[in-house]
């Protein structure tokens, strides 16, 4: 389909088609903004809940951690009410037999009583292996300075725990009552807390008491300090090796200890994200699809339009062109039968036979212009009589011999014998005229470039499926291929000297009448298929013979 010729109209198309892929992009950006916003709230939201409860569980584990170490301190210091000021053992030793049990004792490492110099006096069980530089320890030195309870690593890096207690006589320090505890087991959060939850305990230093097995990154360097920054900010988000987690830190409850439970937020943003991917794709799904049927509606629409915009520009063009043509066709037919009367007065003899002749059939060619734009300019009523369709096929080929190309052409015609039907005889006429006339001037052209020897053109008349088929052929070898799909379009012709109004005449001559004009191509030339309704005359209508007379 011809799109519209104008640059003003291909500005316009082009303006209009951005407009609609901007408007398209923009409401593909509105539709994806929504899912982006949502996600961005829910992450917002999810992630605060997810930080309000890691404090909230790391409180809980600082005070159940207290509670436990209160209980341990309380307990040795009652033990150690029971020693006597020579640090005896038998006193004390059913009360720490109890503490001790393997399977439901407090201290089920032992416990220790150490004189004043950090000497071993006795352990629960007998025989406990202790170092004997115990004295040197921080802990053991903070407990005889300040006469109270303290918690403390055994030694810098170990797992082992101790719980202290002052066995004070006379307000002197006669020595320690030390319980041991293993991390790991006797202490809550020991074990792991959950799949994506590190719970930490160490002391000022840095010496990490709980887990076993610590994470590397809580064993590198600075570590203390960072925690002691956290303690300040309370929570932090920090950059590990294997991602981001979120931090915690809180003091333990009467003890020098830190705790820190540290929590993986990967796993818990993980369904949001997938939500979003999935939104994101079915939005994907939904735009491309959206995409692909408004451009076929589009394509349809804009097809559409340009045909509706082809139509009305050929409307305003065919309606000037007609006033034109009826005006000029008025003149020529005028100048044309002042000619046939002068024709009329010369002797056609031998000499003047050829003239005569020639002069006719151009005058034949003119007239037929001439009634073509007449035709064209004010399209005739269709007026249905009963029409001889093998006799009007016959009186028209008898028409034509008068042309110059009839001496050239070998015209074959293959007729029903009789084959009536309802029509309008002029506007038949001219059709079939066109045809064959078209035909014979395309037979002698192909002649004269040497591409037959002998112009032939076929008439064959038959009935079939209910129509009237009248076939027009040609040995011309046919229009070009790029010219056949506007062979019907008026004032479009292939002919050096043709203006274009026959084929357009005759298919709406046909249309008019029910019919239809078919073109197609056999082997060295062109089939043009008149087909026509084969409809029986009323019996009111006069005798056929009188109306084609």
């Amino acid at each position: 389909m011809a799109a519209p010729s104008h640059p003003e109209s291909f500005r316009a198309e082009r303006q209009f088609t951005r407009s609609v892929f901007a408007g398209l992009v923009l409401l593909g950006l509105v539709a994806v903004a929504g899912p982006l916003l949502s996600y961005r709230g829910d992450v917002h939201e999810v992630r605060g809940q997810f930080r309000t409860r890691t404090a909230r569980e790391a409180r809980v584990y600082a005070q159940a951690l207290s509670l436990h170490l209160k209980l341990l301190k309380s307990e040795l210091s009652r033990v150690s009410a029971g020693v006597g000021p020579e640090l005896q053992q038998e006193k004390a030793a059913e009360d720490m037999q109890d503490l001790t049990t393997p399977d439901a004792g407090l201290f089920r490492q032992g416990i220790l009583l150490l004189d004043a110099a950090g000497r071993p006096v006795w352990s629960e069980p007998p025989g406990l292996p202790m170092a004997s530089s115990l004295h040197e320890r921080p802990w053991f030195q903070r407990v005889l300075a300040q006469q109270a309870p303290t918690v403390d690593a055994l030694a810098p890096g170990s797992s082992t725990f101790v719980v202290a207690v002052p066995v004070v006589r006379q307000n002197r320090t006669a020595g320690l009552l030390v319980g041991l505890l293993d991390s790991g087991e006797d202490l809550p959060g020991g074990q792991p807390t959950g799949e994506n939850l590190t719970l930490l305990v160490l002391n000022r230093h840095g010496d990490l008491f709980v887990p076993d097995a610590p994470p590397a990154w809580a064993t590198a360097p600075g570590f203390a300090a960072k925690v002691e920054a956290l303690l300040n900010d309370g929570g932090q988000e920090w950059e590990l090796g294997s991602g981001k987690v979120f931090a915690w830190a809180t003091p333990v409850p009467g003890t020098e200890l830190r705790l820190v439970l540290a929590a993986d937020e990967t796993t818990t943003l993980e369904p949001i994200r997938d939500r979003l991917l999935l939104q994101l794709l079915m939005l994907a799904v939904l735009q491309v699809g959206t995409l692909l049927l408004f451009s076929l509606h589009w394509r349809r629409v804009y097809r559409l339009f340009l045909g509706m915009e082809r139509r009305a520009a050929e409307k305003e063009t065919m309606a000037a062109l007609g006033s034109a043509a009826s005006l000029i066709a008025h003149e020529v037919k005028n100048s044309l039968n002042g000619l046939k009367a002068a024709i009329g007065m010369l002797s056609p003899s031998e000499e003047q036979g050829f003239a005569v002749r020639t002069l006719r059939g151009q005058i034949d060619r003119l007239a037929h212009l001439a009634t073509s734009l007449l035709h064209f300019g004010k399209p005739p009523r269709v007026q249905r009589i009963p029409v001889d369709l093998p006799r009007l096929v016959r009186e028209v080929l008898d028409g034509l011999r008068v042309l110059p190309e009839a001496e050239e052409v070998h015209v074959e015609a293959h007729l029903e014998a009789e084959l009536l039907l309802s029509g309008d005889p002029l506007l038949l006429a001219t059709a079939l005229d066109n045809l064959v006339r078209n035909a014979m001037e395309a037979a002698v052209a192909a002649k004269d470039l040497g591409q037959v020897a002998s112009p032939e053109v076929r008439v064959r008349l038959r009935q079939q499926d209910g129509e009237a088929v009248v076939e027009v052929e040609d040995n011309a070898g046919g229009p070009p291929p790029d010219f056949e799909a506007r062979l019907f379009e008026p004032f479009v012709t292939s002919k050096p000297k043709g203006v274009g109004l026959g084929l357009s005449m005759t298919r709406r001559a046909v249309e008019q009448q029910g019919g239809r004009l078919t073109f197609s191509r056999i082997p060295g030339g062109s089939r043009f298929s008149l087909h026509l309704p084969v409809q029986s005359p009323p019996d009111d209508f006069p005798d056929v013979q009188e109306q084609t007379a």
